[in-house]
């Protein structure tokens, strides 16, 4: 009798597991797919930003380097991509069973007829869900032969809606007005030019158009310069430059994105869902990547605070509908890299 009790007891803590766990994905699914005004953040640069933006811009030599100087960007991730594999940690809280990229649908809200923009693609995961959902188009970017051939594979079934451009995307120039909506799931960082890329997606966009960015970490609330001389390490190792809201949305409002809203996870909420459960293991034991075990000394080296409370940023602005693209912006001459109006 007390096995059976005990076997009940076991499986009914299974199940409230189970149930707590899915209930705590869908709150942060909410969240996200729910972004906040911005109207309160993105007025000023703490010291720590203004330092990011000179001190932690990537170079034209990051190219194709990721994770090892001595292996290229197709070496580190082409060994286990196949037509169902993503990279990015970017698929959002979800609850079992459901849709991988459903969070993606929901904040971008695609119609048949609408022509979207992915930059930085990786294997095509969000642009594949996204057209098989809608009759609409995707033209994806990848500096990578490897995502692109299979984004194409992916993207044979749906009658020449998907498209893939190989280049960087900071030398991207494709036609004005041209898309209603762009999103970047966690490629932001490796822009050289975070003014120009700003500029250009503005650029790109339809009066009314979206702009979706996601991005891990960011300098907003970081108050020591040891967590930020720790984080430099980071940097140095990965190339990949911490665009938090609070810049994003500096930057945003001067180009005269509005509305922009905004929604912050901190590490701690995020790390615990199952896809970035996932991707440690993978990025750790599959692909042994030196990176890794620089981010578990920095984590212990630096304020717990600032480790565990770094958010995880989703921003979506929109261009106004009276909006052109005839606006004229020019990059400042001063120091942090903003954006001055010069038409309005």
């Amino acid at each position: 009798m007390d096995i059976v009790l005990t076997f009940q007891l076991v499986v009914a803590i299974v199940i409230a597991l189970f149930v707590a766990y899915n209930v705590f994905h869908y709150v942060l699914f909410l969240l996200v797919t729910q972004p906040k005004d911005a109207s309160k953040i993105g007025h000023e640069l703490n010291q720590f930003e203004q330092r990011q933006l000179i001190e932690w811009t990537p170079q034209p030599s990051d190219f194709l380097q990721h994770d090892d100087e001595k292996r290229t960007y197709d070496d580190v991730f082409g060994t286990y991509r196949d037509e169902q594999a993503n990279y990015s940690t970017c698929v959002f809280p979800r609850v079992a069973f459901s849709r991988t990229y459903e969070a993606e649908y929901v904040l971008l809200k695609p119609k048949d007829g609408m022509r979207l923009l992915d930059l930085g693609c990786g294997s095509g995961a969000a642009a594949y869900y996204l057209a098989s959902r809608r009759d609409i188009e995707i033209v994806c970017v990848t500096n990578s032969s490897v995502q692109a051939d299979i984004c194409r594979r992916k993207f044979a079934e749906l009658r020449g809606r998907g498209q893939v451009i190989i280049t960087d995307f900071d030398s991207l120039d494709l036609p004005n007005e041209s898309f209603d909506a762009i999103y970047a799931l966690e490629s932001i960082g490796y822009t050289k030019n975070l003014d120009a890329w700003l500029e250009r997606c503005w650029r790109m966009l339809k009066p009314g158009g979206s702009l979706l960015i996601r991005s891990p970490g960011s300098l907003d609330h970081c108050r020591r310069k040891e967590d930020y001389l720790s984080v430099t390490v980071f940097f140095d190792n990965w190339r990949y430059n911490f665009v938090g809201a609070n810049l994003l949305v500096y930057k945003m409002r001067r180009l005269g994105f509005n509305p922009i809203r905004y929604r912050r996870l901190p590490f701690w909420a995020w790390g615990l869902t199952w896809n970035f459960i996932q991707h440690l293991v993978l990025w750790k034991y599959r692909l042994k990547m030196r990176t890794f075990v620089e981010l578990e000394r920095i984590i212990w080296r630096t304020s717990k605070v600032f480790v565990f409370g770094n958010p995880y940023n989703t921003v979506l602005a929109t261009k106004p509908k009276a909006a052109s693209c005839s606006r004229q912006t020019v990059a400042s001459s001063e120091g942090l890299g903003g954006v001055a109006e010069t038409d309005r």
